[in-house]
C-alpha cells in the first residue's frame, strides 16, 4: 500500500501556517517573555542616565562654588589673582570621582534597596563603600598629581605615601557627605513606600468592610421584602403577591447591578425607594399613607448628577415601616422629604408614627447600625444620620444629611481605582 502524501496546496497551506507563526507558539512565548524584559531593561537604562545627569549637574555646581570660592578669597586679600579656568581645570578632575561615587551609590540603593533599609545595614555598606572608595581614591588622586605636576606614572606608589592625610581626611568628609544624601534619600523614599502601601492597604480594608456591609444589608432587604409576600399569601391575597413577586424582582435587579458600584446616584435611589413603597402598599393598603416633600421648579436640584451610596435610604425606610406601621393600629403616616437646606449638603428626612411603647416590636437595628458604619468610611465626619423621638407630635424622626458629591467625579474616581 502506498502512504498518501500531502499535496501541494496542502504543503503550501503548512508552510502559510508556519510563517504566520501560528504552528509555532514557542516562537510568540518567547516574544512575550522579552517584551517585559525589555522593558524593564529599559526602566534601568533611563534610571541610570537619570542618576548620572543628577549626580553631574550637583558636583559640577558644588566645584564651581569652591572655585569661585577660592578666586574671590585671593582677590579679597591682595594675593596673587588666580585664574578661574586653572583652578577649574585643577579641580574638575577630582570632582569627576565625586560623581562616579554618587551615580554608584544610586544605583546601589536601586539594586539592593536592602543594605539600606536600616540602620545596621546602613553602617555596614558606609564602612565597605568607603574602604572601596578611599583605596581607589588615594590610588585616582596620586596619578592625577603626577600627570598635572608632568611627572613620570612610574612614581606613583612613592607619591602615595608623600601626600598630605589630612587632605584626605577632608575628602572623606565629602565622600561621607554624598553617603550621607544618597541614605537620606533612600529613607525618604522607603518612608514614602511604606505609607503608599498603608494608605493602599486601608483602602482595600475599606473597601472590603464596604463590601461586607453591602453584601448584609442585600439579604436582609431580600428577607424582609420575601417577609412582606409571605404575609399577602398568608392574608390569602394571591393575585396581590403575584404582583408583589414582580416587583421584588425589579428591585432585585436594582440591588444587583448596584452591588457591583460603589456609587449611584440620588435619582437612581430615589427609583428605587419608590418601587420599595409601592411593594410595601401592596401589603399594608390603605394602612400605609405616604406624603412626598421634594423641590420642584427650575431651582430644584438634579438629583441625577448627586452621588449616593447604594442602597443607603431604603434601609432608613425600613426601619420606619418596620418600627413605625407595624406597630402602629389604623393608618400610618410616612413622610419623606429631601431637599438642600444649605449649599453641598443634602438632607433626607423620614417621620413615622410613633407607636405605644408595649406595642414596640423587637429588633437588631442591622439597618441603621450598617448605614452608620458605612457613613463613617464613606464620609468621616461630613454625614450625620440622627434618629430621635419626638412625643409632642408623636411621631419619629429619622434625618440624614450627606455631602453633594459629583456622580461623575466619583464613577471616575472609582475606574480610576479599580474599584
Amino acid at each position: 500500500m502506498h502512504q498518501a502524501h500531502p499535496g501541494p496546496d496542502a504543503s503550501k497551506l503548512m508552510r502559510i501556517e508556519r510563517s504566520d507563526g501560528l504552528a509555532d507558539p514557542a516562537l510568540k512565548a518567547d516574544g512575550a517573555a522579552a517584551s517585559p524584559a525589555s522593558s524593564r531593561a529599559d526602566g534601568w537604562r533611563g534610571m541610570a542616565w537619570r542618576g548620572l545627569w543628577v549626580s553631574t549637574v550637583v558636583w559640577m555646581l558644588v566645584c564651581l562654588l569652591i572655585v569661585l570660592a577660592l578666586s574671590n578669597d585671593a582677590a579679597k586679600l591682595g594675593r596673587k589673582p588666580l585664574s578661574f579656568g586653572l583652578l577649574l581645570k585643577d579641580y574638575l578632575p577630582f570632582f569627576c570621582a565625586y560623581i562616579v561615587l554618587s551615580w554608584c551609590l544610586f544605583m546601589q540603593a536601586k539594586r539592593w534597596p536592602h543594605r539600606w533599609s536600616s540602620p545596621e545595614a546602613v553602617a555596614k555598606n558606609f564602612v565597605l563603600c568607603m574602604g572601596v572608595f578611599m583605596t581607589l581614591w588615594v590610588a585616582y588622586v596620586s596619578a592625577v598629581d603626577l600627570l598635572q605636576k608632568g611627572r613620570p606614572l612610574s612614581l606613583w606608589w612613592q607619591h602615595m605615601g608623600e601626600q598630605g592625610w589630612f587632605n584626605r581626611f577632608y575628602d572623606l568628609v565629602m565622600a561621607s557627605c554624598a553617603f550621607g544624601i544618597q541614605a537620606g534619600l533612600s529613607a525618604l523614599q522607603a518612608a514614602r513606600a511604606r505609607e503608599l502601601d498603608w494608605r493602599r492597604e486601608q483602602t482595600d480594608n475599606l473597601r472590603l468592610r464596604l463590601t461586607l456591609l453591602q453584601g448584609q444589608l442585600e439579604p436582609h432587604f431580600l428577607f424582609n421584602a420575601l417577609n412582606s409576600i409571605s404575609a399577602l399569601v398568608r392574608g390569602s391575597e394571591r393575585s396581590t403577591a403575584l404582583s408583589a413577586l414582580s416587583r421584588v424582582s425589579e428591585l432585585l435587579r436594582y440591588a444587583l447591578r448596584a452591588s457591583r458600584s460603589n456609587w449611584v446616584t440620588v435619582q437612581d435611589e430615589l427609583d428605587f425607594v419608590r418601587d420599595y413603597l409601592a411593594l410595601q402598599s401592596l401589603r399594608f393598603g390603605e394602612g400605609l399613607q405616604l406624603r412626598w416633600a421634594l423641590p420642584e421648579g427650575p431651582e430644584a436640584p438634579d438629583w441625577s448628577e448627586i452621588a449616593c451610596p447604594p442602597l443607603l435610604l431604603q434601609p432608613l425606610i425600613e426601619n420606619a415601616i418596620r418600627h413605625g406601621l407595624e406597630a402602629h393600629e389604623g393608618q400610618g403616616l410616612l413622610t419623606l422629604s429631601l431637599s438642600c437646606r444649605e449649599p453641598g449638603r443634602m438632607v433626607f428626612l423620614i417621620r413615622n408614627p410613633m407607636p405605644a411603647e408595649a406595642a414596640r416590636l423587637p429588633g437588631h437595628g442591622l439597618g441603621l447600625s450598617a448605614t452608620r458604619q458605612r457613613l463613617s468610611m464613606l464620609y468621616g465626619d461630613q454625614a450625620q444620620l440622627r434618629s430621635e423621638a419626638l412625643p409632642q407630635q408623636a411621631c419619629f424622626e429619622t434625618e440624614l444629611t450627606l455631602p453633594c458629591r459629583d456622580a461623575d467625579h466619583e464613577e471616575s474616581s472609582e475606574r480610576a481605582g479599580g474599584g
